[in-house]
């Protein structure tokens, strides 16, 4: 099977940009589109006075606009040294589940690829899985890279 078109999340985490390696590869073999997506919350633009109350291993979830382009940029390039010859970003403000899924109807795709490990075990129980839920409700083939550190 060949994909044309794949989707994929970051949110700046060692864990999803794994994955944003991983669509870039797979897109380098059959010329793929790459989307890279992510989502943030609306808010002030200024976030630094903030972040110093977030738990460390949470503070990448909470961004805003300017922020989340500046980590889709950061995806592009990962995809483009992983060999995908063409790169599409996007910051959508929303829940990244929906955000991922949005965009895979929106851009036609063949595949969305999600990490395997992306929240730690508290948030993942506060927020439910991304993985899980865009396989569950994906309109494509969905890839659930292992990302984790080993």
């Amino acid at each position: 099977m060949t994909y044309a078109s794949i989707v994929v999340g970051t949110d700046g985490s060692p864990t999803a940009e794994r994955a944003v390696a991983r669509a870039g590869a797979l897109s380098a073999i059959d010329g793929a589109r790459v989307i890279i997506v992510t989502a943030y919350t609306p808010g002030s633009s200024d976030m630094s006075a903030v972040m110093d109350t977030v738990p460390a291993d949470i503070r990448h979830t909470l961004t805003d606009r300017v922020q989340a382009e500046e980590l889709a940029q950061r995806g592009r390039s990962i995809a483009k040294e992983a060999g995908a010859p063409k790169v599409v970003v996007q910051a959508i403000s929303g829940d990244p589940s929906s955000v991922l899924l949005e965009a895979a109807k929106d851009f036609d795709a063949d595949l969305i690829v999600v990490g395997s490990k992306g929240l730690t075990s508290h948030t993942h129980f506060i927020m439910g899985s991304v993985a899980s839920s865009v396989a569950h409700h994906a309109p494509c083939d969905v890839l659930v890279a292992h990302t984790t550190a080993g």
